[in-house]
């Protein structure tokens, strides 16, 4: 099943939200320069040809999202070229279903998989074990719970929202100022909030090659 062009759009329009937006309110209402932007803000393109680009979201809509890169000038690449977009070594965005990323995920603090099953139940948790032909859970003590890959409908990553690019500033530059920010009591709070990213839908074709940025 393909994706609506709103639910892409919307689905990298979170995500920058999620990075960008508190970084942005904070400079405008200090009056000072843009926030160094090196680091928790940039984010990996990866396009289907295999060629990717680095740096900050410029622009989004249905069609396109337009990035600027640490190269110049800015890249605008077409949303049926674009494979995955992440941050560091976690996904924000994937356009492919793939039981190998599931496999390859590596899941953080207050972080979960997000597992529809083919009877209607939806399990929300953090797995024991996830295989190549399966998912196992802890119910109680010692017992056990395997989901066959055959039984599992999609599998959604369920990833801690990325600090936004002030927050990460704070953290390194001024980390007295963390005090009078509210992200700072969000994430010890635990309701920075999450961003699910699809993973694998068994209703589509499976692609589980390698993938690794080709020299452009």
């Amino acid at each position: 099943m393909r994706k609506s062009r709103s639910g892409w759009g919307s689905s990298l329009a979170a995500a920058f939200v999620a990075l960008y937006g508190c970084a942005l309110v904070l400079a405008q209402s200090s009056g000072r320069g843009p926030i160094r932007t090196d680091h928790a803000a940039s984010l990996t393109f990866m396009q289907r040809d295999g060629s990717c680009v680095t740096g900050l979201i410029l622009k989004i809509d249905p069609k396109v999202v337009t990035v600027r890169s640490s190269q110049p000038p800015s890249v605008t690449i077409r949303r049926q070229d674009l494979l995955q977009v992440s941050q560091g070594d976690a996904l924000v965005y994937s356009a492919r279903s793939s039981w190998a990323d599931v496999l390859a995920i590596q899941l953080g603090p207050r972080e979960s998989l997000l597992v529809k099953i083919r009877n209607g139940r939806v399990i929300r948790a953090t797995p024991l074990r996830v295989s190549a032909d399966s998912i196992v859970y802890k119910r109680f003590l010692w017992m056990k719970k395997r989901y066959a890959k055959d039984q599992i409908v999609t599998v959604d990553y369920l990833r801690v929202k990325p600090d936004s690019d002030a927050f990460d500033y704070f953290t390194q530059e001024a980390p007295a100022m963390l005090f009078f920010y509210p992200e700072f009591y969000d994430r010890l709070s635990g309701l920075e909030g999450r961003i699910p990213v699809r993973l694998y839908d068994s209703v589509r074709s499976e692609d589980d090659a390698v993938l690794k940025c080709s020299p452009r």
